[in-house]
């Protein structure tokens, strides 16, 4: 997905140094910019507290259950095993998707975000590895397509043979088709995976509080969290020594992280499918639907919207009707009410139209509910963009 680049605001920074030099150090007393005209300390400290770290924590403690689901079925193969694992692989996208309203920083400067979710996977070099000789290893499946959220899906679900449950989702593969050397590309896979949820989460967090299991990878991977400390540099904005300019460019951020993610819902991911579904392309549009082989899509897409109502209301599980005193909606809501409603209208209505098209999405590309929902995200990116008017 293409962002803001980070590299813009690193040559802003320099051009804009000496402006911002003169803020003051102390949160509680920085300057309110001039272009929104408000103070954004307490927003960006919920913001980076209650959505970003908060999500990512959940993230990589999802993919630590995910390690051991895949390290007990790999030492007693049996299908009951099998199903934990698809559970746990399920229940780690949903922080994945709903974080994908910010992925610049760390996902984007550690190229994170196409190693955890490369899409479409490279299935014929998949199948070349695992027929090889070759030991598997870390190194063996570096390149992008080869390992992350999608590879491990490819592994474990049936694929082809679907057979779907009382919930319109994937069943698992019939654990007795998992050979052992697929066992153990999904073994590496998983910890693969698992080192970069924890690479991603730290370099926002800094190396304080990292314990445990986690500081044991951390120091496996020689990886130093205190080179990006992005949190902190998030926090700063404004200040000297932080890549944001102004508190305004690091809201402008958070805004366009959003707009990102509700464009590609809308105009990539289902609207991919659903283009060359209309044009005949059947086959290709069921292989250019993410998470086919689980049937998952739908959810992930449904998480990505929520992602951007997790931002604008500051924090996770946030509403309109619990929205934090300290989020984007309280400061649009200051500026102009009327807009507040119409974004919480936009993103309810983006929401609800994504879960309510038929399941599995690779079944059920064209139609009524597939335009509502494209619709919808299109309504949503104009919507968002709106707020940046208010400066």
């Amino acid at each position: 997905m293409k962002k803001l680049s980070y590299c813009l605001f690193i040559a802003i920074s320099t051009v804009f140094a000496i402006t911002f030099s003169s803020c003051d150090e102390s949160s509680d007393n920085k300057e309110v910019e001039s272009g929104y005209g408000y103070n954004f300390t307490s927003s960006i400290n919920t913001y980076v507290d209650d959505v970003v770290l908060s999500t990512y924590k959940d993230m990589k403690e999802k993919c630590w259950n995910l390690y051991d689901a895949v390290e007990k079925f790999n030492e007693t193969p049996s299908q009951p095993n099998l199903v934990t694992v698809c559970a746990a692989w399920r229940a780690a996208r949903i922080p994945w998707e709903q974080s994908e309203g910010f992925l610049f920083g760390p996902a984007e400067q550690l190229s994170l975000d196409p190693s955890l979710d490369s899409w479409p996977l490279d299935k014929g070099q998949i199948d070349e590895i695992l027929n090889s000789n070759m030991t598997i290893t870390n190194t063996t499946i570096a390149s992008s397509n080869v390992h992350g959220f999608h590879t491990i899906e490819y592994l474990i679900f049936s694929g082809e043979n679907q057979v779907a449950d009382e919930n319109g989702v994937n069943s698992p593969k019939d654990y007795s088709t998992i050979n052992s050397r697929q066992r153990i590309y999904l073994q590496v896979a998983t910890e693969y995976l698992r080192n970069d949820c924890i690479k991603l989460w730290a370099a926002w967090n800094g190396s304080d509080g990292i314990t445990g299991r986690d500081l044991e990878v951390i120091e496996e991977l020689e990886f130093n969290p205190d080179t990006y400390r992005f949190a902190s540099n998030f926090r700063k904005a404004g200040e000297a020594g932080s890549t944001f300019p102004s508190q305004d460019d690091a809201i402008d951020q958070i805004i366009d992280g959003c707009i990102d993610i509700t464009s590609e819902v809308g105009s990539q991911k289902i609207g991919g499918p659903n283009g060359l579904a209309k044009a005949g392309k059947i086959d290709q549009a069921i292989l250019e639907v993410e998470s086919w082989y689980s049937w998952n899509s739908i959810d992930d897409y449904s998480n990505n919207i929520v992602s951007i109502r997790n931002s604008y209301f500051g924090g996770k599980g946030k509403t309109s009707t619990n929205a934090s005193a300290n989020s984007i909606s309280a400061f649009v809501k200051s500026k102009n009410s009327s807009l507040d409603a119409e974004v919480t209208t936009a993103i309810d209505k983006a929401y609800n139209s994504i879960i309510s098209m038929d399941r599995p999405f690779r079944n059920n590309l064209q139609g009524a509910k597939v335009n509502a929902a494209m619709n919808a995200c299109a309504d949503l990116e104009t919507t968002l963009q709106k707020i940046k008017n208010l400066r």
